[in-house]
């Protein structure tokens, strides 16, 4: 496989699965480091902050790291929210469904987090991944979109996870389509596969489409998204992806590899 001047690669199912490192990955991205290779490390979960995934793949052996090399869910809503708020500075009122990593980086560029109860002043309905969520919570953001005209931003269409015996926990897309078939509305998606978070991993790394891949596990949001705004993208099967799923939803990426050793060979 040639080598690329860039690489994007998703986190859980590619470095690692659960608290577990992919020990061939760790070595693969290490060795495509000391080779002067440029890498991003993205994710479409919202809820921990890229200092918190700095130290995860610290931990795990992937080093030097710097806060810039990687990106969340939350990075892009933040930044997105921030270009918002230079074109319209009075529009600053954040509803905020989502943990505290969020409601911190939206603070940070200067939107102002409102309480639930204060719906009404909405200017944004932002949603995460909250634990917390319920019907209260995703009535009142529905009336702020639908009767109060707040805009509604989605960090991320994850509709569920996988967890321990084999059942599933909801996700940051359950609670978007809870909204939306309430409010008869759309949201803004930052993550993976749409465009933004794959733009951003681009300026950060000041690298055109062309001379970057995207290594992820899942079809339909890692390698979709790189394939629509054209870049190469390779399915790596230490994930929940499976060669056959390839036929079967009709997403062919670049390159199929069994394990991240064969980027360097």
């Amino acid at each position: 496989m040639k080598l690329y001047r860039g690489y994007i690669f998703d986190m859980d199912g590619v470095i690692y699965r659960g608290d577990d490192p992919i020990q061939d990955a760790v070595e693969a991205v290490n060795v495509l480091r000391k080779m002067g290779r440029k890498i991003v490390f993205v994710t479409n979960n919202s809820s921990k902050l890229a200092s918190e995934y700095k130290s995860i793949l610290s931990n795990m052996g992937i080093a030097p790291l710097d806060e810039e090399d990687i990106i969340t869910s939350g990075n892009v809503a933040a930044k997105y929210l921030e270009n918002e708020l230079e074109k319209y500075p009075d529009k600053k009122r954040v509803l905020c469904i989502a943990e505290d990593s969020v409601k911190s980086l939206l603070q940070a560029v200067g939107m102002e987090i409102i309480e639930p109860e204060d719906y009404r002043k909405a200017d944004y309905v932002v949603v995460g991944f909250y634990k917390n969520f319920d019907w209260v919570l995703g009535t009142r953001a529905a009336d702020a979109i639908a009767t109060y005209g707040a805009r509604f931003i989605g960090t991320n269409p994850d509709p569920a996870r996988p967890v321990e015996n084999n059942e599933i926990e909801a996700g940051t897309g359950a609670i978007i389509s809870f909204i939306e078939t309430a409010s008869h509305s759309k949201a803004v998606i930052m993550a993976k596969p749409y465009p933004e978070i794959y733009r951003m991993g681009l300026q950060r790394m000041s690298l055109e489409t062309s001379e970057v891949l995207m290594v992820g596990d899942m079809l339909s949001t890692d390698i979709k998204g790189a394939l629509d705004i054209g870049m190469d993208a390779a399915l790596v099967l230490t994930g929940m992806t499976e060669r056959e799923h390839i036929e079967r939803l009709g997403i062919r990426p670049t390159f199929v590899v069994d394990g991240l050793k064969e980027l360097i060979e």
